[in-house]
């Protein structure tokens, strides 16, 4: 099941929460940040809000419950470089917790310099076309890049939960073209896996993602040294 996740602010907290607990099915776990000695104002509470909320949904690793994105309230510079510290210091916290829902897929700058200097490879099967970068170990599926509705039947259980979880959160989007598409650029751990996400099925990503006419796997061997048989 795909996480859910909603950010807001309580003046005071408890009766806020106790509110949500029994508002909001989902919810099973809730984190509280806070200031010592009021060392945020009302604005910049209100300004760290919707920073937050904005973070959550670029990262696109959640289904956001927020239905309203609040505006950013004008504040001044010496404001905002202290709630950008508070931000630091809550986003430090929720990774040494294991939560990992403000940080973003794929890392935007490395992003910009792959796409001018690294190979393309291309996933063509059906009516879908993907196309992918290699990033630091990150096998990046770049935005716009299709996938198909269906699952084969033959679909492993995880690979099932991954498809789910990136329908859920809206990155993978059915536009009733005939296929999924990917509206965010997105990072997978191997090669196979961001295959699988495409075709709907178990698959091997080494052999099936093509820089021109060649595997990723023939590629990997001519670098490596070795010789490939594959035909």
């Amino acid at each position: 099941m795909t996480n859910q996740l909603y950010i807001g602010e309580g003046d005071p907290v408890l009766p806020r929460l106790k509110r949500h607990s029994v508002n909001k099915d989902f919810w099973t776990e809730s984190i509280v940040f806070t200031s010592k000695d009021d060392y945020l104002t009302k604005t910049q509470i209100q300004y760290l809000e919707s920073v937050l909320i904005e973070q959550a949904k670029d990262a696109f690793k959640a289904k956001i419950d927020n239905t309203n994105s609040p505006a950013k309230p004008n504040i001044s510079e010496v404001d905002k470089s202290e709630v950008e510290q508070f931000i630091e210091g809550i986003e430090l916290i929720l990774s040494s917790l294991g939560y990992d829902f403000l940080v973003p897929r794929t890392l935007n700058n490395d992003l910009v310099e792959a796409k001018k200097s690294s190979q393309v490879f291309e996933l063509k099967t059906k009516d879908v076309i993907a196309r992918m970068l290699i990033i630091d170990n990150s096998y990046v599926v770049l935005s716009g890049s299709t996938a198909v509705l269906e699952n084969r039947t033959s679909i492993p259980g995880s690979i099932q939960k991954l498809r789910k979880d990136l329908i859920d959160s809206g990155i993978m989007l059915n536009e009733g073209n005939g296929v999924y598409t990917f509206k965010q650029d997105t990072s997978f751990n191997s090669p196979s896996y961001a295959a699988a996400a495409i075709i709907g099925a178990a698959a091997n990503g080494r052999k099936i993602w093509k820089y021109g006419n060649k595997s990723l796997k023939q590629i990997d061997n001519e670098q490596n040294g070795k010789i490939d048989y594959e035909v």
